[in-house]
């Protein structure tokens, strides 16, 4: 079987903390960035809309089409997201959601990085609890340099 690019890297791949990490921070900047477009948008009255439009990215982002089931962070570090059986997440809203969740609660996203910072050197390294409890994995995706070798 021929891989192409925009294939997943077989399951032995393992992405680091740090991609994960930068990946996540450029999230959090366009989930800041679509609350400040709403709150531009929309008058004071809807600021919860605003609130609700950057959670719902975070809740969905690694199952949204029209990006290929990559978050914004995940398609700039060359990163995705998919099940124990290397199924993409695209359109798979109950796994996003059960994988990303934890996130919008505050203060739990500290608690995620801290596991997936305890986890780097352990046999289940790059898995946060979010993957744990969805049963998913990221992984790294083929760049066209790597489809020549």
């Amino acid at each position: 079987m021929k891989i192409r690019e925009g294939d997943d890297v077989p399951s032995l791949a393992v992405v680091t903390t740090n991609t994960r990490i930068i990946a996540a921070l450029i999230d959090m900047l366009v989930a800041a960035g679509l609350i400040i477009l709403v709150l531009l948008v929309l008058p004071d009255f809807f600021s919860k809309i605003a609130w609700l439009a950057g959670m719902a990215y975070t809740i969905v982002r690694d199952s949204l089409p029209f990006l290929g089931g990559q978050s914004v962070g995940k398609k700039v570090m060359k990163i995705r997201v998919v099940t124990q059986d290397d199924e993409p997440l695209t359109g798979n809203w109950e796994k996003a959601a059960v994988r990303n969740a934890i996130l919008v609660i505050p203060f739990l996203n500290l608690v995620e990085l801290a596991v997936l910072l305890m986890r780097d050197n352990q046999p289940d390294r790059g898995r946060r609890l979010g993957d744990d409890w969805a049963k998913t994995k990221v992984v790294p995706v083929l760049v066209p340099a790597a489809l020549d070798a």
